[in-house]
């Protein structure tokens, strides 16, 4: 049976491509922007706890980030790149060894993740130098929510084949799901209702992975059941299939390590200002969020569309969505950054009255907030670029944010600084990101004739 029978794969490779976005990410951008709601309910509720418990909540922020950034942005990202790929050259064999070998992949990252970061996270936040209170909340949320890694990273897997598939409407209603349920059971252990205890950060660990576990599994037997003419066979070992996954992934993983790099790197900075202005900080993280359904919503499906019209040949129409959908998100973002550049204390307020967390987030978000929208097209941009299947010059956009923070970090350091100076370095960071995935476009990675052998 052809891969290419859907009505969805046909409008990727056929269909009007503003039609193509409009029902394909509109349900995806829905589905991620749940996850924001989950990122402040769960924000809200710790605020409601304590400032510690805050503190710790930003602490832990960038690993939790990490996994996602790696299970699903970059490997999941690799994954959905070679399964539409070979779903637009209409090869189902290629297709069922591309999710064999994902099978295994995952399962190593899984395993990996949980005994590097259950048994070191203790080193890792004493480096950090927080208070020791914080500190030890910290390393018990991770000593629990990453002893299920493999929950994690297997959800991932499978929402990486819906969206290979190009499946974003049953993905949506699936995350949609999860994610209230999320919403709800978090509040439930966070806050102790009913008869619960009050868990506080512990109750997030526990509230996510039994909702995405959930998920997993409903995703997994939506897929055995047939209804991508693709199934689950154990193949022997091919190298070359895992080069075509990690080609993709392996190097946006380093994207992944230094968009986590930097945000510990802020936070450490941050850190020396005081508890305080870490919470104010994390507060901040939570509000950068908002983006990522954007980015994510629309990018994640660029990398769909881009992918299937590379493995069909129609590269100018790959080009043109990517163009269109990144432009789309950059003038949305345009609009959000500037509500919380002009508009901060009405953000802050829902999440703090402590004064000095007030202070540090509304620098912040004065600051940072007017860069929104190139970051965001950026981003965007950086998905549909994992489509081509070459990554190296989006990688490099991440690792000058690093270099760009790290240094106005340490000169804010060094000379003891308004924490304002390190600010517009992040600043600086997300804007370079924009400007390099733009001037990407017309680089080498577009061009069909240096990428089809």
């Amino acid at each position: 049976m052809s891969l290419q029978n859907s009505k969805n794969i046909n409008l990727i490779l056929n269909g009007p491509i503003p039609y193509a976005l409009y029902k394909l990410a509109l349900p995806n951008i829905f589905a991620v922007f749940m996850y924001s709601i989950v990122t402040f309910s769960e924000a809200w509720y710790i605020s409601r706890v304590s400032i510690d418990e805050l503190a710790s909540l930003a602490l832990v922020f960038p690993f939790v980030s990490l996994i996602g950034m790696i299970g699903l942005g970059a490997i999941g990202g690799g994954i959905t790149s070679c399964l539409s790929k070979a779903i637009g050259k209409n090869d189902k064999e290629l297709a069922n060894k591309i999710l064999w070998h994902s099978v295994l992949i995952m399962t190593f990252l899984s395993f990996f993740f949980l005994l590097f970061f259950v048994f070191l996270s203790s080193i890792i936040f004493h480096l950090i130098g927080a208070e020791k209170i914080v500190e030890n909340r910290s390393v018990t949320f991770m000593q629990v929510f990453f002893s299920f890694a493999p929950v994690m990273f297997f959800s991932y897997l499978f929402i990486s084949v819906f969206r290979g598939c190009g499946s974003y409407q049953a993905l949506a209603r699936i995350t949609i799901l999860a994610n209230i349920s999320q919403v709800l059971l978090s509040g439930v252990l966070t806050l102790g209702l009913w008869f619960f205890p009050q868990l506080g950060l512990i109750g997030i660990a526990i509230s996510t992975i039994i909702c995405q576990g959930i998920a997993a599994i409903y995703m997994f037997l939506y897929i055995i059941r047939g209804n991508f003419n693709i199934s689950f066979k154990i193949y022997s070992f091919d190298k070359n299939i895992i080069i075509d996954i990690l080609r993709v992934g392996g190097i946006s993983s380093i994207n992944a390590i230094s968009i986590t790099l930097t945000m510990l790197l802020v936070t450490f900075f941050v850190s020396g200002y005081g508890t305080a202005a870490i919470a104010g900080y994390g507060i901040c993280l939570r509000l950068e969020q908002m983006l990522i359904p954007l980015a994510f919503g629309i990018g994640g499906v660029l990398t769909t569309i881009v992918g299937m019209n590379f493995g069909a040949e129609n590269f100018k129409r790959a080009k043109k969505a990517a163009w269109l959908g990144a432009s789309i998100i950059g003038f949305i973002a345009t609009g959000i950054g500037s509500m919380v550049a002009f508009f901060p204390d009405i953000w802050i307020n829902i999440f703090t009255h402590d004064n000095d967390a007030f202070s540090i987030a509304s620098k912040y978000l004065v600051i940072v907030g007017p860069v929104f929208g190139i970051f965001a097209l950026g981003k965007t941009l950086y998905f549909a670029s994992m489509g081509t299947g070459n990554m190296l010059i989006p990688i490099s956009a991440g690792l000058t944010r690093l270099l760009i923070v790290f240094l106005f970090g340490m000169l804010a350091t060094y000379f003891s600084l308004d924490i304002i100076f390190l600010f517009f370095g992040v600043s600086l960071g997300l804007s370079t990101i924009g400007i390099i995935l733009i001037i990407n476009m017309f680089k080498k990675a577009w061009n069909p004739l240096l990428i089809i052998k």
